[in-house]
């Protein structure tokens, strides 16, 4: 029997109901007891090039209770390997049936909620019944293009807002609304749509100025992908191994975060003829609390006693993307062969749920969200809920992608909220942000107490104590 699930037919499935999590990491510590693992191990610990954390065993004590002693490889003051977070975690996944793959969740013909795996290296894909709520843990979301912001993190997302705001405008936007659809249609890009803009009254779009701005910003982000002489790429691209830091040898990072700082160091160690100034309007607290901040400025900054390969321009908030004439990348004040970003990640939807989201649109249903905590408030990711034809499927997304609440589903305000709230139930002074190894693990364990438990709460506001 061929099932569908989707918009892709899918080969036979098989008989047995089985839980699920997709996607691993730290995060593999959530796993409900006897769920299947879909994991392609695609995160940092298992694809990066960088062969320490940023964070020493002091800083990461607390993982001695959930079963990784960080003392054992590494003094207290020197940086923890990656290799043995990596042993751990594999260690973690196959305690339990696990597939190295990667997974989509679907509704098929009998409108049941099924996994397509697609195992690493298989040419068949293997569909099962997802019994109970599948939990995600797809990791940190993609990174923003410069000049662009987290809920407007593609030109799609920024095109439909735009669309979405005429529209409500009324006829004195009509036909701005319909000249734009017809753009669209046309699978027409930035530069197609600023056209388009730039034929249109002002005064008429004064009020939907932030899509527009990112429209423009990811016009600029193209035109120097095409008019740029040297690589231009996402930091987590040079993190990950996916491009060479040979490819230059004078760089530009932009970003203030540990991200960034991870990115100057893949350079720095990848490239000994790199150089490499770091723009961002501020060094992130969390981030100058990390053993990798305090190793890069001994190794490498001029004025405390280093090689001066590394430059830090603060105060420089990074924008559109600009190209000399030269063909060089410039950002505050600075030019170079290179650009990394490293700017901010996307308010985007796991990619595992796409299937999911065309299935509840596409018979005009609702895609909602709700946020969960246990019963000390501690928050543990958040709950899709996709309902259409009487139906209702959930999906727990977990680590670090739930501090990303996804702005196809939720509000900007409560997006905010949620962000406060991991400044503070993990302060910046710590060296870790809450997407960090640590307090993602210290989360996924909470997870699977509470669910043991039954003290699982789903609210869809702030509880008490953190708003």
């Amino acid at each position: 029997m061929i099932t569908e699930a989707g918009d892709t037919k899918m080969p036979e499935k098989s008989s047995t109901a089985v839980r699920i999590m997709i996607g691993g990491g730290p995060a593999v510590l959530a796993r409900p007891a006897g769920a299947l693992l879909v994991d392609d191990r695609g995160g940092p610990f298992h694809r990066g090039v960088l062969a320490d954390l940023g964070h020493t065993p002091d800083q990461l004590r607390h993982l001695n209770a959930l079963g990784f002693d960080p003392y054992a490889y590494a003094a207290p003051a020197e940086r923890v390997p990656t290799l043995a977070v990596r042993l751990w975690l594999d260690r973690l996944a196959a305690s339990g049936p696990v597939i190295d793959g990667a997974a989509e969740l679907a509704v098929d013909m009998e409108r049941r909620l099924v996994a397509a795996i697609h195992p690493t290296g298989a040419a068949e894909r293997l569909i099962v019944d997802v019994d109970g709520i599948p939990t995600l843990a797809p990791g940190l979301p993609a990174q923003l293009a410069p000049g662009t912001g987290p809920a407007l993190h593609s030109f799609d997302r920024a095109a439909g807002v735009l669309l979405a705001e005429l529209v409500g405008m009324g006829p004195a936007a009509g036909e701005a609304a319909a000249a734009l659809v017809d753009v669209l249609d046309r699978r027409g890009g930035p530069a197609d749509v600023l056209a388009l803009l730039d034929r249109v009254d002002p005064a008429l779009l004064a009020p939907v100025g932030a899509p527009i701005e990112a429209i423009r910003a990811f016009a600029a982000f193209l035109r120097a992908s095409e008019d740029g002489a040297g690589p231009l790429c996402f930091g987590d691209e040079l993190v990950h191994g996916r491009i060479a830091a040979t490819l230059a040898d004078s760089w530009i990072v932009a970003g203030g975060g540990d991200h960034a700082l991870a990115t100057a160091e893949a350079l720095l160690a990848g490239n000994p003829a790199a150089r490499v100034t770091v723009v961002a309007a501020s060094i992130g607290t969390a981030a100058a609390n990390t053993a990798r901040y305090f190793e890069l400025r001994r190794r490498h900054v001029a004025d405390d006693g280093g090689d001066g390969r590394l430059e830090f321009r603060t105060a420089a908030e990074p924008g559109a993307m600009t190209v000399t004439r030269t063909g060089r990348y410039a950002e505050g004040g600075v030019e170079a062969d290179g650009y990394a970003a490293a700017v901010g990640r996307a308010r985007t939807l796991p990619l595992a749920v796409g299937r999911l989201v065309r299935w509840a649109r596409e018979r005009r249903g609702q895609v909602t969200g709700s946020l969960l905590f246990d019963a000390d408030r501690q928050y543990l990711g958040y709950r899709l809920h996709f309902a259409a034809e009487g139906l209702l499927h959930q999906v727990d997304v977990t680590g670090a992608a739930s501090w990303f609440l996804p702005a196809e589903v939720f509000a900007a305000e409560l997006a905010r909220q949620v962000e406060l709230m991991g400044e503070r139930a993990v302060p910046p002074e710590s060296g870790s942000a809450p997407t960090d190894l640590g307090p993602v693990a210290e989360q996924a364990a909470r997870l699977a107490a509470a669910r043991q438990r039954g003290t699982v709460r789903e609210t869809r506001t702030m509880p008490v104590g953190w708003a």
